[in-house]
Protein backbone atom coordinates (compact mmCIF):
# COMPACT_ATOMS: atom_id res chain seq x y z
CA UNK A 1 0.00 0.00 0.00
CA UNK A 2 1.16 3.64 -0.93
CA UNK A 3 1.65 6.56 1.08
CA UNK A 4 -1.13 8.62 1.90
CA UNK A 5 0.25 12.62 1.47
CA UNK A 6 -2.76 15.24 2.40
CA UNK A 7 -0.14 17.91 2.63
CA UNK A 8 1.20 19.73 -0.64
CA UNK A 9 4.89 20.68 0.70
CA UNK A 10 6.80 18.33 2.21
CA UNK A 11 10.07 18.35 3.93
CA UNK A 12 13.10 16.55 3.21
CA UNK A 13 12.22 13.52 5.50
CA UNK A 14 9.30 13.15 4.00
CA UNK A 15 9.96 13.79 0.26
CA UNK A 16 12.68 11.01 0.95
CA UNK A 17 10.14 7.89 2.38
CA UNK A 18 7.45 9.90 -0.33
CA UNK A 19 10.03 8.62 -2.87
CA UNK A 20 11.64 5.75 -1.04
CA UNK A 21 15.13 7.19 -1.12
CA UNK A 22 17.89 8.30 1.40
CA UNK A 23 17.52 11.83 2.98
CA UNK A 24 20.94 11.95 2.08
CA UNK A 25 20.20 11.30 -2.07
CA UNK A 26 17.09 13.71 -1.89
CA UNK A 27 19.95 16.32 -0.26
CA UNK A 28 22.38 15.48 -2.92
CA UNK A 29 19.67 15.98 -5.83
CA UNK A 30 18.98 19.76 -4.41
CA UNK A 31 22.47 20.54 -4.16
CA UNK A 32 22.93 19.15 -7.68
CA UNK A 33 20.02 20.54 -9.16
CA UNK A 34 18.26 17.36 -9.94
CA UNK A 35 14.75 18.02 -8.30
CA UNK A 36 12.54 20.49 -7.83
CA UNK A 37 12.21 22.25 -4.76
CA UNK A 38 11.41 25.90 -3.19
CA UNK A 39 12.86 27.41 -0.13
CA UNK A 40 10.34 28.47 2.27
CA UNK A 41 11.35 30.27 5.58
CA UNK A 42 14.93 29.35 4.65
CA UNK A 43 14.22 25.79 4.39
CA UNK A 44 13.56 23.15 1.68
CA UNK A 45 10.63 22.43 0.88
CA UNK A 46 8.72 20.39 -2.01
CA UNK A 47 5.77 20.74 -3.68
CA UNK A 48 3.82 17.87 -4.04
CA UNK A 49 2.63 18.07 -7.17
CA UNK A 50 5.61 19.08 -8.68
CA UNK A 51 7.11 16.20 -7.57
CA UNK A 52 4.96 13.64 -8.93
CA UNK A 53 5.31 15.74 -12.35
CA UNK A 54 8.98 15.20 -12.00
CA UNK A 55 8.60 11.68 -11.15
CA UNK A 56 6.71 11.39 -14.05
CA UNK A 57 9.18 12.40 -16.17
CA UNK A 58 11.67 10.91 -15.11
CA UNK A 59 10.31 7.01 -15.42
CA UNK A 60 11.90 6.67 -18.54
CA UNK A 61 15.04 8.12 -17.60
CA UNK A 62 15.28 5.63 -14.38
CA UNK A 63 19.30 7.02 -14.23
CA UNK A 64 18.64 9.92 -12.62
CA UNK A 65 17.87 7.93 -9.44
CA UNK A 66 21.65 6.84 -9.10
Amino acid sequence: MGIIIEKRFLNVPEVARYLGFSTSAIRKWVRLGLIPFCKVNGGIRFDIERINKWTEKKIDNSHIFN
